[in-house]
């Protein structure tokens, strides 16, 4: 992966590559050696136990079966790395999404051939090509001075919005459906809604980064040649130089008042030399696993921090104190509160529990 700068202080490329990928595959299943009666009858008992999941070994992989379907696939198993939905007669036979943390710090060919050898030592058998339902295409930049808004994009969507907190923009997106581009501040995405504070190793920073990203579902796929895998290997490039190029670009204001003629954004023209270089990739960024779990630590220590704020003010009210109760003295009346709600036994299994699902991607 080549690192691209648009000037000294321009935007400046971080991170490219699939944040997303959805494959349906055409499996024969009375080959298989998959029991889904043996499915069926442990998913019902998660229903009836009320539990999420159970773990599961099929074949090279373990898996978390889930206690629902999603239809028209009525099982679902899923892992860190990959979700794969399954039914026994309806073709496709198995769908599977392939999860960013996976794609971005192992590779999607590592992936790919994962879910194969997986399949493969389920003795299921292939009927026809693969195809690729979804694509979300994501390409990072270091941008130090956000100087664009709505009225410097130009687009053919039909639909366009714009998302704000607190009077500041934080997300750009033209279109639905089979066509998606969106700008958007990943550090506010990451910090509100998806936690995925492991690319902060991936850039190697922080702050200020912004995502262009283009989500392709198949029937713009199809349309760009791409269906298969191979395809998808093939054409992407020529694929992401028609939407950057023809479909909506980030232009500099001028005094022509023809905006299909205003300059690129130095964004944009950063964005289509990172195109014009594919289909070079590749990390080089050194990511640690500890960074992550240190994080969610960290905002659970701070949850916690809260909770202790309330019981201190519950005490204060309950004894007639005049004055809060400091941090150490409601440490130290833990344990006559948490006494009734402590059951040994399951302490260590609802604690096992947890590590089993963060190995499994589930939590």
């Amino acid at each position: 992966m080549s690192e691209l700068q648009a000037s000294e202080s321009g935007p400046k490329l971080l991170l490219q590559g699939l944040d997303s990928l959805y494959v349906s595959y055409f499996l024969e299943m009375t080959t298989s050696r998959l029991d889904f009666d043996e499915l069926a009858y442990a998913r019902e008992k998660l229903k009836q136990d009320g539990e999420r999941f159970c773990e599961i070994t099929l074949g090279t992989e373990t898996f978390a079966l889930k206690s629902y379907g999603a239809k028209p696939y009525k099982y679902v198993l899923g892992n860190e790395d990959f979700e794969i939905r399954l039914t026994e007669t309806m073709q496709p036979t198995c769908h599977v999404r392939f999860a960013s943390k996976g794609l971005w710090l192992k590779g999607c060919q590592a992936l790919l051939d994962r879910v194969g050898a997986w399949y493969r030592s389920m003795g299921m058998t292939v009927l026809r090509p693969e195809v690729v339902a979804r694509a979300d295409f994501a390409f990072d930049f270091h941008v130090p001075e956000v100087d664009f808004d709505e009225g410097n994009f130009l687009s053919r969507a039909a639909k366009d919005t714009k998302w704000r907190k607190h009077q500041r923009v934080q997300t750009f997106q033209f279109g639905t459906g089979d066509i998606v581009v969106r700008v958007y501040d990943k550090i506010a995405e990451i910090r509100e809604q998806s936690q995925k504070v492991w690319f902060h190793d991936l850039w190697g920073c922080d702050d200020a980064v912004w995502r262009v990203e283009f989500q392709v579902r198949s029937k713009r796929l199809a349309a760009g040649g791409i269906k298969s895998l191979l395809d998808l290997e093939c054409f992407r490039g020529d694929l992401l130089r028609e939407l950057a190029d023809k479909h909506t670009k980030l232009l500099t204001p001028s005094l022509d008042r023809n905006r299909s003629r205003w300059p690129l954004h130095p964004l944009w023209t950063s964005l289509l030399r990172a195109i014009d270089a594919l289909p070079q990739t590749g990390l080089i960024k050194a990511y640690d696993p500890k960074n992550e779990l240190n994080y969610r630590l960290y905002e659970q220590a701070k949850s916690l921090y809260g909770s202790f704020k309330g019981i201190g003010a519950l005490m204060q009210i309950i004894t007639d104190a005049n004055v809060p109760l400091e941090l150490e003295d409601i440490i130290e009346r833990l344990d006559g509160l948490l006494d009734e709600h402590h059951n040994p036994t399951k302490w260590r299994q609802d604690i096992a529990t947890r590590v089993t699902a963060h190995a499994l991607g589930q939590w």
